[in-house]
């Protein structure tokens, strides 16, 4: 079983609308009341020399508005693009994992992505539960089993193994992480009832797994006749 939930970009276009909504109905209502102040007193602003002045103010008010909306807009669909990249939770064979993105950091490198990174046995998943008044998935482990990563978000990037995550770097398998018993998502999901329903039913299916048949090497026929015949070369020898 797999499953694969990308992180609700719409918080970030939400949040996009209300900046938008409480920043340039003010600008706009300045630049036209600006405007209309300059039409107005048209006669009296020219002979006294304020008309530039006035029409300066209204155009600057304009100018801001659209700075404000290009800035604003520029902000959040980085956002909205590294966040439905690095944002996700996964599923796969006995592993669950949860990645959040961390920010973008300048260095000399340039722009470096960060992100931390979750990741729990199925085996060890003790309870899940949905807090609805706050929107939080609570996750809670059989003692610390789970492992918790915060670097670079190339350096996490990971690749499945017989139902279990491995790193390209052994020191990320063996260290590199801090462990916890408990995970608190936060409401960056659509339909998390239906995601923690659907976490629950992975639990279920790794419990029911039969067991691994202990191996039981068995030679090959041709390797059988043929110490066979070499013990009976040897019988008439002797």
């Amino acid at each position: 079983m797999r499953i694969f939930f990308h992180m609700n970009t719409n918080i970030y276009i939400k949040r996009r609308k209300l900046i938008l909504l409480l920043a340039l109905p003010p600008l706009f209502l300045c630049a036209l009341i600006a405007a209309l102040m300059t039409l107005v007193n048209f006669r009296d602003l020219h002979e006294q020399g304020g008309f530039h002045i006035a029409l300066g103010g209204a155009a600057a008010a304009v100018a801001l508005g659209v700075l404000v909306f290009f800035i604003t807009y520029s902000v959040t669909e980085r956002a909205v693009k590294r966040g439905a990249r690095f944002t996700f939770i996964e599923v796969f064979g006995n592993t669950l994992t949860f990645s959040r993105y961390a920010g973008a950091y300048l260095s000399l490198d340039g722009l470096v992505l960060y992100r931390r990174l979750y990741i729990l046995p199925l085996a060890s998943l003790k309870a899940i539960g949905y807090d609805e008044k706050r929107g939080t998935i609570f996750i809670e482990t059989d003692g610390e089993k789970i492992r918790e990563y915060s670097d670079r978000s190339e350096r996490l990037n990971y690749r499945f193994v017989e139902g279990n995550v491995e790193f390209e770097s052994w020191w990320y398998n063996e260290s590199g992480f801090t462990t916890r018993s408990e995970l608190k998502i936060p409401p960056l999901f659509s339909d998390p009832q239906v995601l923690c329903a659907r976490i629950a039913s992975a639990k279920r299916a790794v419990e029911n797994l039969p067991a691994p048949r202990a191996y039981v090497h068995k030679e090959p026929e041709f390797i059988k006749r043929k110490k066979a015949q070499e013990k009976w070369k040897n019988f008439l020898k002797e």
